[in-house]
């Protein structure tokens, strides 16, 4: 029988990291909302939520259990975060942690325990530790990058799995074995009983091995990173990946593929009663089972389908196509020729991808092929298709906003909408609602549309062309300025971003051919097939599309010089990741991109200063808003570094700076984030106090007036933190030549305070 839907646990607020199944009535679940939940089996196809447990201050990402014994008759749950620490939780206490591990200096990003109470941790500081009675015993030591995955075999034999894409195995503290296979960072390991453990990684692969590190098979059908596995006693494995997949694997072949609503499957794990439990990139924790018992209602069942089917599915999971040469929905009358088959049809314009299932002898929809070339193409904003994309100015020198919008949309939707997005007055609705009414008719009717712009009311300069408006003449700083007086531009809020767009690219490509000359004895020059492609990036950046595209090609060559080149020698293809950023949706698109880099960066200056300026360029997308926003906590805690305040290097506390910048314009539009922009306050008033230099010190200003500007608990914090103070003796006391750039917007931060 094949898998399906059991039951979905709804009630976290954010992505679900890890899930463990103690038992077959209870599921734990952990989230970058930073909760822990227990969820309980209310009948066969029902959980409600258990306990939410608030212990630790940033993203939860790992969890394990210890079972019951005489001194913990309910067992304990044990959760690792980005906080750097390791919580120990009676499962039926929510109050506060039984035991806090401390000693790890980076995110706990995976653990293990085992029946004995004895656990094992790994850790973004390259370490993996042993616990034993809540003490540390052992530290392992010899990975070059980020541990993601830890398990103990037999005989008290330890397994690491890290981003160096390497296997380490290890008694009593010292490392016996290294194990090679993998081409990228290894995420994560299970226990396959009787023949060994299974890896997998950000190459795609999963792959067995024995108990001796030898390798037995691969498995492949994954189409991109592969985060989770589990297994049960019949020897299947079960591997959840970036493919929006959890696929089940038999005697080396793949069975079944369980797609998923979401992006990202995080993590899958057993129930001890043969069902599995996987947790996603929207929050959701699911469990599927084979049980007809077990199986969710035929309403639930239904919309679920639904929302898989609804799914936007890239086209480079598929492959490239052409809609013109797709097939009708009659090719569906055609059985498939093995079980998963997938195939493409093409209804009326939209490409939909349908998967063959031997067992149920019929085609079910999985998805909507997105990117897929055709005539009459659409605009794409955001890597959706809109009829018009205009672009809407905000003010002289401001990047104009784009405002994307579909015929079949009320104009008056898609103008609050776009007033909410970028946090302007509502007093504008009428007027972008009648000039989205007025363009959008004049596109359609085949008329050259208007380029003017709705809250200033003016038009673009064309040359011999005279500005005029039937708009009026409106101030998006402010209120309604009079027509008699020029308006007074307001420095806070900044709504918009400021990236890094400057670039010398052929000083960059002269010194990466001489890099890659002087490293051609070391075996980690790019080969013929690398320069290649790498030429093709410099032509792809020289002359960038309108929108931007998916270039996955291109990251893993830049990642590849990353992580073989010495460190020395790696920092132009961070330079060149954050010009891809601008231009291709693949650097946001890539799993934890941002935290790799920045924590293999944190001690070289010239690399920090570039991811931050990639983070910035993060921001230029929508999706890279939504990824830099979801990695907000560890970007700044990087950010924070007293190493970067202290250093001498202007640029790189200039593009640190930059970043608080971008993040602050983001906050301005989630009111809800009051915490956040309170943490930010203090960070950033501790900062000014002793940073002096003026272009630094404006960026750092703008950051803080956008946060007490948009949040009235960031207001009431910066009394408690002094930030008059902080302002007037850092930038209003001081001579007027050093002052010159940041007097005005220090003023207005003064009367915000007021």
């Amino acid at each position: 029988m094949t898998w399906q839907l059991s039951a979905i646990l709804a009630g976290h607020k954010g992505d679900v990291k890890a899930v463990i199944a103690p038992t077959d009535s209870m599921i734990v679940s952990v989230s970058r909302d930073k909760s822990v939940r227990t969820w309980q089996r209310q009948s066969s196809n029902k959980f409600s939520e258990g306990k939410v447990f608030h212990g630790h201050t940033n993203y939860v990402n790992s969890v394990a259990f210890i079972g019951a014994s005489a001194s913990n008759p309910n067992g304990l749950i044990v959760t690792g975060g980005s906080d750097r620490l390791i919580n120990i939780w009676d499962p039926e206490d929510s109050s506060a942690p039984v035991y806090t591990l401390a000693g790890h200096t980076d995110n706990v990003c995976s653990l293990y325990a085992d029946t004995d109470g004895h656990i094992v941790s790994g850790s973004w500081d390259k370490t993996a530790k042993i616990w034993r009675d809540w003490q540390c015993v052992h530290t392992l030591e010899g990975h070059t990058q980020a541990i993601w995955g830890v398990l103990e075999l037999e005989h008290e034999v330890i397994v690491t799995a890290s981003a160096d894409k390497t296997i380490g195995m290890w008694k009593d503290g010292k490392k016996i074995k290294t194990v090679t296979g993998h081409e990228d960072c290894v995420r994560s390991l299970a226990l396959l009983p009787g023949i060994g453990f299974v890896s997998c990684g950000n190459d795609g692969a999963v792959i067995v091995w024995s108990n001796n590190g030898d390798p037995l098979q691969a498995l492949d059908g994954h189409t991109s990173f592969v985060y989770s596995l589990a297994t049960l006693p019949t020897g299947e494995i079960f591997s959840s990946g970036e493919d929006r997949t959890v696929r089940v694997w038999e005697h080396g072949a793949c069975t079944q593929t369980i797609m998923h609503p979401c992006v990202s499957v995080w993590c899958v794990a057993a129930l001890p009663n043969g069902d599995i439990v996987s947790g996603g990139s929207d929050g959701f924790v699911r469990v599927f089972t084979r049980n007809k018992e077990r199986i969710a209602d035929a309403e639930t069942l239904e919309a679920y389908n639904e929302e898989n089917a609804a799914a936007a599915l890239p086209s480079n999971q598929v492959g490239d196509i052409k809609k013109d040469d797709v097939p009708g929905i009659e090719a569906l009358q055609q059985p498939g020729r093995k079980d998963q088959d997938v195939k493409m049809v093409r209804v009326g314009n939209v490409v939909e991808a349908h998967m063959w299932s031997n067992a149920e002898q019929s085609w079910s929809k999985i998805g909507e092929v997105v990117d897929a070339v055709g005539q009459n193409r659409k605009q794409l904003y955001g890597g959706v298709e809109y009829d018009h994309v205009f672009d809407i100015d905000v003010g002289e020198g401001v990047p104009a906003l784009k405002l994307p919008f579909n015929v079949t949309e009320n104009p008056y939707t898609a103008a609050q909408t776009f007033l909410t997005k970028h946090d302007l007055p509502q007093a504008y609705l009428d007027q972008v609602a009648e000039f989205i009414t007025k363009n959008a008719r004049a596109v359609s009717q085949g008329e050259t549309a208007s380029v003017g712009d709705p809250l200033t009311g003016g038009s673009r300069y064309t040359p011999g062309q005279t500005s005029s408006s039937s708009l009026g003449s409106y101030n998006p700083w402010g209120n309604e300025a009079p027509k008699a007086q020029p308006a007074v531009k307001r420095l806070i809020p900044l709504l918009t971003n400021v990236p890094f767009k400057d670039a010398n690219l052929a000083a960059i490509q002269k010194k990466m051919l001489q890099l890659n000359t002087e490293l051609a004895s070391s075996g980690t020059a790019l080969d013929s097939a690398d320069l290649a492609q790498l030429e093709s990036l410099f032509k792809f950046l020289a002359a960038p599309p309108m929108q931007p595209t998916q270039q996955p090609g291109y990251v893993s060559l830049l990642l590849k010089i990353f992580n073989t080149w010495p460190e020395a020698s790696r920092f132009p293809a961070l330079d060149l990741l954050r010009l891809l950023a601008l231009c291709s949706t693949s650097p946001a698109e890539s799993p934890d991109l941002l935290k790799t880099l920045l924590a293999a960066s944190r001690t070289h200056e010239t690399s920090l200063m570039l991811v931050a300026r990639l983070v910035v360029n993060f921001c230029e997308t929508s999706l890279g808003r939504e990824v830099a926003m979801n990695e907000i906590s560890v970007v700044l805690e990087y950010m924070e570094d007293d190493a970067i305040w202290q250093s001498t290097n202007k640029n790189l506390k200039l593009a640190v700076a930059t970043v608080y910048m971008s993040y602050s314009a983001l906050l301005l539009k989630r009111h809800d984030d009051d915490a956040l922009a309170i943490q930010y306050v203090g960070v950033l008033t501790k900062i000014l106090e002793k940073e002096r230099e003026q272009q630094v010190q404006y960026r750092l200003l703008v950051a803080l007036g956008n946060l007490i500007f948009a949040h009235e608990s960031a207001k009431e914090s910066a009394a408690i933190f002094g930030v008059k103070g902080v302002l007037q003796s850092a930038v209003l006391s001081r001579r007027t030549s050093e002052k010159i750039t940041t007097q005005g917007v220090a003023s207005e931060i003064v009367k915000l305070l007021e």
